[in-house]
């Protein structure tokens, strides 16, 4: 993959980095997806090749496509794209959403939960398995903001994340046309808003309503019936283990 594109984003504040992480369809963000679609052949057939690459090395450590688990599971990584809050499409041509295969079989379980309940319904992923290389990519291209700010954005590489064990999942519910459910604040929002922890003052507030939490309060059983634990302040992000099982049970991509 081209890494040469981190000195190109580095000018981008903290302030644009908050109002762009709640306007995912900007744009901006439409003309940068439409350029992708676009590449000449040379190019295409690049990020094709670097992709089958990466998805065959993520197969030869032992993760899984979750889609080969459960074919229900809909996928679209973000950061796969440019919406997201770097505007940065940072896994090339990667579409494929990879996990540990104890963690996709989790996630299948947590799909057929919400199935039961609902069978017009889907788990959406927006990220799972983040190589260390992608993790340190991400962390330099935010390095104009100080480390104890950046660490609302991206996990310290150096400490390592559950995602770099693949052994957590970033996502939302849809509709069977693939539309996520109205959650009250978008993937990758810093704002408070954004917080579990945080539900019941925003509802009497009146910026979140009942049926945003209702819909939140539908992942998180789905996903905690299937041994996931979601994070206070985040409310797309699950963790299938702790760091120190996670530590135990995998090793980091790296």
């Amino acid at each position: 993959m081209n890494k040469n594109f981190t000195q190109k984003y580095r000018f981008y504040s903290l302030i644009l980095l908050i109002m762009t992480a709640c306007t995912s369809n900007s744009a901006k963000s439409t003309k940068e997806r439409q350029h992708l679609e676009n590449l000449d052949e040379s190019n295409g057939t690049q990020v094709t090749q670097e992709s089958d690459s990466l998805e065959l090395r993520l197969l030869s450590l032992g993760l899984v496509d979750v889609q080969s688990i459960n074919s229900q599971i809909k996928v679209s990584l973000k950061y796969n794209t440019t919406d997201n809050f770097m505007k940065t499409n940072v896994y090339g041509g990667l579409k494929k959403a990879f996990l540990q295969k104890e963690v996709a079989e989790k996630l299948s379980k947590a799909q057929n939960e919400l199935s039961r309940i609902d069978s017009t319904l889907y788990l959406l992923v927006y990220d799972a398995v983040r190589p260390l290389w992608v993790q340190w990519e991400m962390w330099n291209l935010l390095d104009s903001i100080p480390v104890h700010q950046r660490v609302k954005f991206v996990s310290n590489p150096k400490n390592g994340s559950l995602h770099n064990y693949g052994a957590a999942v970033d996502l939302t519910i849809c509709d069977a046309h693939g539309m996520p459910l109205d959650m009250g604040a978008g993937f990758d929002d810093p704002r408070e808003i954004a917080y579990p922890s945080k539900e019941a003052y925003f509802l009497q507030k009146g910026m979140l309503t009942r049926e945003q939490i209702k819909n939140r309060q539908l992942l998180r059983k789905v996903m905690k019936s299937a041994g996931f634990v979601n994070i206070p302040t985040e409310w797309w992000h699950f963790n299938a283990f702790t760091r120190y099982q996670a530590k135990t049970k995998f090793e980091i991509v790296p």
